[in-house]
């Protein structure tokens, strides 16, 4: 079958990522004998016309989109992001008879209930690599979708779904194949590496291990190691980013990979997301220098002992102490976000939090991003929970932008109070200070020319710090309840 695989992430709340999903699914299709056309339209500007011309030179007999979000998960700003893919749908619908497949993180979270919101003829639930080949070879052989497990379509009698099946072993994802890294380069991105999947925590409110199930699937430091070589020496990307849901589980898979990046001493800088503060010493912090890492994110959510017992974190705050002194002492540059207003939040409990950020994360390598308001994603355990008290009704439209926030939480006193954090301490922000606005892509694009090695947020502190601007954000606070 031709596949023309089409990716477009419309967010601008941080620095897109680029396809790494798409890619892996890319990577199988071919592997399988499909004709694969990749057709990555983030950075375009105008991606109807690049989509257009890719349908011309390709002319494929199916189209798969990637759709990584729902909205922007921001509840005083709440954008529908999905809706950004349909007008790039109805060009295909337009274009001529080829079938349309979505998929990725936001699919696979609604399931077949996306159908109802995307015009498109099958949604893959889950992981693609096995299900794209087997859904493409049952199309070009004129044989049932029904067989194929992970997919959902719809019909005259309805919506149906096979379920996901995840896989037992993954590997490299191949992207260096498919995209051309410059413009991304020049945007300040990191290139994204995979180590692990699978998510063994259950917090209340994520869709990590609906996405890639509590089970941990874990590929070889050596192969690992060798794919970031691989990809040094065709991109020469500044920063690699190790993407798994949770850095340090379980920690001996981390010091392996430690270890072997400085025995093979590439020369690479790396950062990183989900570092949990459950797993955490001097000697992993150690490896993490020896490795080349030279930032890190965190997301703690709460610093409320009885908050993080709420949410089912996996961690205390002895825990998150010890992470953050051990972070400071570390030099690495640390992005950390918190959540508020989870059952059972209140103003005791935002104290908790916000006195802890104003006093254990005041250096400037620290960047803390903290939002309010739960985004319920569908299948969440504080989704159940609240479908179960029948305060959401069991057929939702989570394509809709849904929240949580706790009663005992009065939102205006919440925002005032964060906004008297920002103005106490400026390296603190606000998911709803607003999108990444024209003087950050200005501050991209020199960052870029004078060769700093990404992520761009690791100059925020610095930046906010600046009296004028520190002045202005205590003067005119952006925050606000929504109307």
């Amino acid at each position: 079958m031709r596949l023309l695989l089409a990716y477009h992430n419309p967010s601008r709340e941080m620095t897109p990522a680029p396809p790494v999903g798409m890619a892996c699914i890319a990577t199988a299709a071919a592997a399988a004998g499909h004709e694969v056309a990749f057709c990555d339209l983030t950075l375009s500007s105008r991606p109807l016309r690049a989509l257009a011309r890719a349908l011309a030179r390709h002319r494929p007999e199916v189209v798969g989109f990637s759709v990584r979000n729902i909205d922007n998960v921001v509840r005083q700003r709440a954008a529908r992001e999905l809706d950004a893919q349909r007008e790039l749908l109805a060009a295909v619908r337009a274009w001529g008879p080829a079938r349309i497949v979505v998929g990725g993180p936001a699919v696979s979270l609604l399931g077949a209930q996306v159908l109802t919101r995307l015009d498109a003829d099958f949604a893959v639930i889950g992981e693609g690599e096995e299900t794209v080949p087997e859904l493409l070879a049952a199309l070009g052989e004129g044989r049932s979708p029904a067989t194929v497990a992970g997919i959902a379509w719809r019909d005259a009698a309805g919506l149906h779904a096979t379920p996901p099946r995840p896989r037992a072993a993954f590997g490299a994802s191949g992207l260096e194949s498919w995209i051309d890294w410059r413009p991304y380069e020049r945007r300040g991105h990191t290139w994204p590496i995979q180590t692990k999947r699978g998510c063994p925590y259950g917090c209340s409110y994520c869709g990590y291990p609906l996405l890639e199930g509590a089970a941990i699937r874990r590929r070889d430091p050596v192969e690992v190691v060798d794919e970031i070589a691989r990809v040094a020496r065709r991109w020469r990307p500044r920063t690699f980013e190790i993407i798994d849901s949770v850095l340090n589980e379980p920690p001996g898979h981390l010091l392996a990979l430690c270890r072997e990046l400085a025995r093979r001493r590439l020369g690479v800088e790396l950062t990183a997301l989900g570092l949990s503060p459950r797993h955490t010493d001097e000697e992993l912090f150690a490896a993490l220098r020896a490795a080349g890492f030279r930032s890190l994110m965190l997301s703690p959510e709460s610093a409320s002992p009885r908050m993080l017992a709420a949410m089912h974190k996996g961690f205390d705050r002895a825990d998150l102490d010890r992470t953050a002194a051990l972070a400071r002492a570390s030099g690495l540059d640390c992005c950390c976000f918190f959540l508020l207003g989870a059952p059972g939040e209140n103003r005791e409990t935002v104290e908790e939090t916000l006195a802890f950020i104003e006093r254990e994360l005041t250096s400037r390598r620290f960047f803390t991003i903290v939002f309010t308001g739960i985004r319920l994603l569908p299948g969440a355990p504080l989704t159940r929970a609240e479908q179960a008290a029948g305060r959401l009704a069991p057929d939702h439209d989570f394509t809709e932008p849904t929240f949580y926030l706790s009663p005992e939480l009065d939102e205006a006193w919440t925002l005032r109070r964060i906004n008297q954090t920002i103005a106490r301490q400026p390296n603190v922000v606000h998911a709803a200070e607003g999108e990444v606005a024209a003087w950050q892509r200005l501050l991209e694009g020199v960052a870029f020319r004078l060769g700093f090695r990404p992520p761009v947020w690791r100059l925020y502190p610095r930046l906010l710090s600046f009296p004028p601007l520190a002045w202005l954000r205590r003067r005119f606070p952006e925050v606000g309840a929504p109307a």
